[in-house]
């Protein structure tokens, strides 16, 4: 049975992880769960902060690497001292950490025992605002996650399983606050 009323929901997890520079993880989990909202919740609104991100850093993509590969080379880096598309790239990042906190549900994708620290942030901000946490991972001792996840389940396939018994069923929309096609209006002007 589908849900009736709309939800947000913020696709939270492992972009970067551990690996240096700009070396990331397969972001195809994203589709994979986007994939398994709409099958239980098709009028969810899906917040993905990767798309987002490369959205609001479009126009300045190439001086962002540039800026975040020379970093490698310095002994200290202060946040004072960054460059207009390092200062951009941080805003942004600040700007969707926040947005976590305003949707109804977090999906924190990590898997392999990788641990992330911007999911983390993600997480503990929706978390203390709120929302309903979802963590897929095989970390179910990882004291970050268990400290803010409403639920940890292993696998996308156990997260279907768990949307399938009912559990979307008991989350209610949060109000007030900005919605995240708000917050997605307020971030793009950073």
């Amino acid at each position: 049975m589908k849900i009736q009323h709309r939800l947000s929901f913020f696709l939270a997890g492992t972009m970067q992880g551990s690996r240096p520079g700009a070396d990331q993880v397969s972001q195809a989990y994203r589709a994979l769960l986007s994939d398994v909202i709409r099958r239980h919740c098709p009028e969810a609104d899906i917040l993905c902060p990767l798309d987002k991100l490369q959205g609001l850093l479009a126009s300045q993509s190439e001086a962002v690497r540039a800026s975040h590969a020379a970093l490698a080379g310095l002994p200290v880096v202060r946040r004072a001292d960054f460059d207009a598309p390092l200062t951009s790239l941080a805003r942004a990042f600040d700007s969707l950490s926040r947005a976590a906190g305003t949707v109804d549900v977090l999906i924190a994708y990590l898997p392999d025992h990788e641990a992330s620290m911007g999911t983390a942030i993600e997480m503990w901000n929706a978390f203390v605002q709120g929302a309903t946490v979802v963590a897929v991972t095989p970390m179910r001792q990882n004291l970050a996650v268990l400290s803010t996840s409403n639920v940890i389940v292993p696998s996308i396939d156990e997260l279907e399983v768990l949307f399938q018994d009912g559990f979307l069923h008991h989350i209610t929309p949060r109000e007030p606050g900005p919605s995240p096609a708000a917050v997605n209006a307020i971030s793009s002007r950073n």
